[in-house]
C-alpha cells in the first residue's frame, strides 16, 4: 500500500520492525477507510457528490491518488516530527548539532554493487519503465 510505503521512508531507519508493522495496520485499517470514506462517499464531508459539498463543489479526485498521498505524507510529516532526527548523523548522542554530517558506512552486502552494475541496472529499469 502506498499510504504505509510513503510513511516509511519518512521515518527509515528510525523506528522498529514491530513499529513499522503496527503503524501500517493502524493506517491501512483505521485511519485510511475514514479518510476514503470522507472523499468518496455521498454522505463525505469532503465529496463532490454530498448534499452540502465542500465550498460548494467538494473535492475532486482523479483516480484516487489525493487521499492516499495525503493521508501519507501528513501522517510522514507527524511520524518524522516525533521521531527527530536520525542520531549520529546530523546530532551527537547528546543532541548538539554537528558541523559536518557524518557518514554512514554500507552495511547492507546484498544492495552494494559496482559503478558498471549500477549502470546496467539503471539502463534496464528505463527500459522496462520501472
Amino acid at each position: 500500500c502506498a499510504l504505509s510505503s510513503i510513511v516509511a521512508g519518512a521515518v527509515a531507519e528510525r523506528s522498529k520492525m514491530q513499529a513499522y508493522l503496527c503503524y501500517s495496520l493502524f493506517l491501512t485499517g483505521f485511519v485510511y477507510p475514514v479518510v476514503a470514506h470522507a472523499f468518496w462517499s455521498t454522505n463525505g464531508w469532503l465529496s463532490n457528490s454530498a448534499s452540502n459539498p465542500l465550498w460548494g463543489s467538494g473535492v475532486i479526485d482523479l483516480a484516487g491518488s489525493g487521499p492516499v498521498h495525503m493521508t501519507g505524507g501528513v501522517t510522514a510529516l507527524v511520524m518524522a516530527l516525533v521521531l527527530g532526527p536520525r542520531i549520529g548523523r546530523f546530532h551527537d548522542s547528546d543532541g548538539n548539532l554537528l558541523d559536518v554530517p557524518r557518514e554512514f558506512p554500507p552495511h547492507s552486502v546484498a544492495l552494494q554493487v559496482r559503478p558498471r552494475q549500477a549502470t546496467v541496472l539503471k539502463l534496464l529499469a528505463i527500459y522496462f519503465s520501472i
